[in-house]
């Protein structure tokens, strides 16, 4: 007993300032476990071990084991190697992916980037103890974040988020976080790893042994920078972020990798044997061909007045795989046939960053020609970017443009300034909107769509309004709405999908009642509405409608990047069905519809439609309606023709 008192005092020092410390903790952590939104038990299997750890190590933080220098500096070094290993091992498990089935090189650069993150903290505090605790913490919400984010949109934290955190915050109330038990588990082993931190107190005191630490760390960050900026080294081994399925792009990289490799991507580099001459010559040749879309109409000579919506996750799933509901959600879209084109759209984008579809209907630039990830509303927008506003206030159009959201979301203030719109109303601008669970409902945003058409109709004698709805926003989890529309002939069970199709249901319904106005009107007037992506629903859901599918893998994923889009004029306009266009082409149909010029690029865009009817970041679908992947298809002449004419619109006018 005496010996064991005698290793006690020799080893164990009780720090009174640490049991205050250890007190508020362990308070602090039973608080924030017990508010935690979880769905599984606390004291159950792996949970209850990692909890009661967490308990242990948290109640005996004041208990501090006296170590020799060299011991103590030991196990600071060696928690400091672990710690960026269990930062990926979180990051990967939190959303599915098993790091046993990456490639050795991806596990390896991932840790290289994890530690070169707690090695610059590290350098810059010469503390361990803040290294380890600042680290994990950073990489713990950043595994979380980015686990919600693939749960929500399909695929996670991007290099070009980085510019959309303000549209991040304004709709992430939109979502419901549920702590499952994966994330309820690395949230205990993070905070192991931080209180075991906190019993670093080893700090280099040798100014030598510093400056040689500083200068180790400052070679490691050198070769991080040669290493990512290498193409020829991340072409070769597939490194960079995959430019068509951004979900296996993360799977196969890793999330941080992932995000670290599209860095160097930000920038466009020049296409192969470009010049401005070049480029000129082929938008000449291509604007100079007699391929029209041969839409024919009655204006005789008047110019109507052109409406767009581009509907919040606007979709019919049906195109995706057959199902049957007890209530027909887009009734009144599907009966109108008098004066009306239709058929589907190939968007960029699924379940999110809508922005990039609004980019290519604006502009009738692609996304396929961008880096992986890039959002061209942040990056690449400026006062000089040519856009269909351009081309309509040369025929003199004044043009508004809506949406009920806040200005900053997807830098849209700056765009909508930049492109020189007339007039720009955001969710500020609306006076005591009708609301659908917490966004303004596409009923109440046509009502003042109507009344800003109406406004600016008495001081111009041609409008053109652009409007982006928000009504059927992600999630589709709003207890207090309740569904209207339900799935008969599935197996499982998918409340996000019913109550998706319910609010289609509410869209279909306001819709009925904005061409049932502009139908009565007496000038000519048309209207084009569009789908930006398909939801983000029940994986499962889409699993069951595609399993019976003889389709190849590259048509189901084409067809969860396709939107409906319809033409409607209050004018006679001969109906067609133009089953598959990609968006970059809709405003081309849209001039041709309202019978007004198109300028050279829009011509050139014309004559390409004829040979590939969809150019899009999943693919290329030709004349014959034959899908090509992107790797095949960006060694096609007209594409790579394309990719030149459009840096040069774009970035070289």
């Amino acid at each position: 007993m005496d010996k064991i008192k005698d290793l006690y005092k020799k080893y164990i020092v009780l720090d009174k300032k640490w049991g205050v410390v250890s007190g508020c903790l362990f308070l602090l952590f039973l608080i924030f476990w017990k508010s935690l939104p979880r769905n599984f038990p606390t004291f159950k299997g792996d949970t209850m071990i990692m909890f009661l750890l967490d308990c242990f190590l948290c109640v005996t933080l004041f208990a501090r084991v006296r170590l020799s220098e060299h011991y103590d500096r030991v196990f600071c070094w060696l928690l400091l190697i672990i710690a960026p290993a269990l930062c990926l091992i979180n990051t990967e498990e939190a959303v599915g992916n098993q790091i046993r089935k990456m490639t050795f090189l991806m596990v390896v650069l991932n840790y290289a980037l994890y530690l070169m993150a707690f090695l610059v903290l590290y350098l810059l505090t010469n503390r361990v103890q803040i290294a380890v605790c600042l680290g994990m913490s950073v990489f713990t919400i950043y595994a979380l974040t980015n686990s919600f984010i693939t749960e929500f949109r399909g695929n996670g934290i991007r290099t070009a988020d980085i510019y959309a955190w303000k549209t991040a915050f304004n709709v992430s109330g939109r979502y419901s976080l549920v702590f499952t038990h994966q994330r309820g588990y690395i949230i205990l082993v993070a905070f192991a790893v931080i209180l075991l931190g906190l019993r670093c107190d080893y700090r280099q005191k040798n100014v030598k042994r510093r400056i040689q630490t500083a200068a180790v760390t400052l070679c490691y960050l050198v070769l991080m920078y040669s290493i990512f900026w290498d193409n020829e080294f991340m072409t070769e081994n597939a490194v960079k972020p995959y430019l068509w399925e951004l979900t296996e792009s993360a799977k196969n990289h890793g999330g941080v990798l992932e995000f670290a490799a599209g860095i160097p991507g930000l920038k466009v580099e020049k296409p192969i044997s470009y010049s401005s001459a070049k480029a000129q010559e082929l938008k000449q040749e291509g604007a100079s061909e007699d391929s029209r879309l041969n839409v024919h109409t009655k204006l005789n000579g008047k110019k109507p007045d052109i409406i767009v919506i581009m509907n919040e996750s606007f979709s019919d799933l049906r195109q995706v795989g057959n199902f049957d509901t007890d209530t027909e959600y887009l009734d009144y879209f599907n009966s109108l046939q008098d004066n009306v084109i239709r058929g589907y759209t190939s968007v960029p984008v699924f379940g999110g960053l809508t922005a990039n579809t609004e980019f290519e209907f604006m502009t009738g630039f692609s996304n396929a020609f961008f880096p992986a990830g890039i959002m061209p509303y942040q990056n690449y927008v400026k006062d000089n970017t040519p856009s269909l506003r351009e081309q309509l206030f040369s025929q003199g159009y004044y043009s508004i443009f809506m949406h009920p959201m806040n200005s900053n979301g997807w830098n849209r203030k700056n765009v909508y300034q930049a492109l020189k719109f007339d007039e720009a109303y955001y969710i500020e601008d609306w006076e005591n909107p009708e609301m659908l669970r917490g966004a303004v409902s596409d009923s109440g945003d046509y009502k003042d769509v109507i009344s800003r058409y109406e406004k600016a109709k008495k001081e111009n004698d041609n409008v053109f309004l652009f409007n982006v709805t928000m009504q059927n926003h992600g999630g589709y989890v709003d207890g207090s709405y309740e569904s209207t529309v339900h799935i008969t002939d599935l197996e499982g069970n998918y409340p996000l999908t019913e109550q998706y199709l319910s609010l289609i249901r509410e869209s279909d319904n306001a819709f009925k009642e904005l061409v049932t106005y502009f139908s009565q009107k007496e000038n000519p007037v048309l209207i084009c509405m569009f789908g930006d992506h398909q939801p983000s629903v029940e994986d499962e859901f889409f699993n069951e409608i595609q399993q019976a599918s003889e389709d190849s893998d590259i048509v189901k994923l084409a067809k969860k990047y396709q939107t409906p889009y319809i033409l409607y004029s209050n004018y006679e306009m001969e109906g067609q069905q133009i089953d598959n266009l990609s968006v970059n082409y809709l405003q081309v149909l849209l001039m041709e519809a309202a019978g007004l010029p198109l300028n050279d690029y829009q011509k050139y865009l014309e004559n390409l439609y004829k040979i590939y009817p969809v150019i899009n970041v999943n693919g290329v679908m030709d004349r014959e309606g034959k899908w090509h992947s992107w790797d095949e298809a960006q060694n096609f002449k007209e594409i790579q023709d394309y990719s030149i004419v459009q840096y040069k619109e774009l970035f070289d006018r």
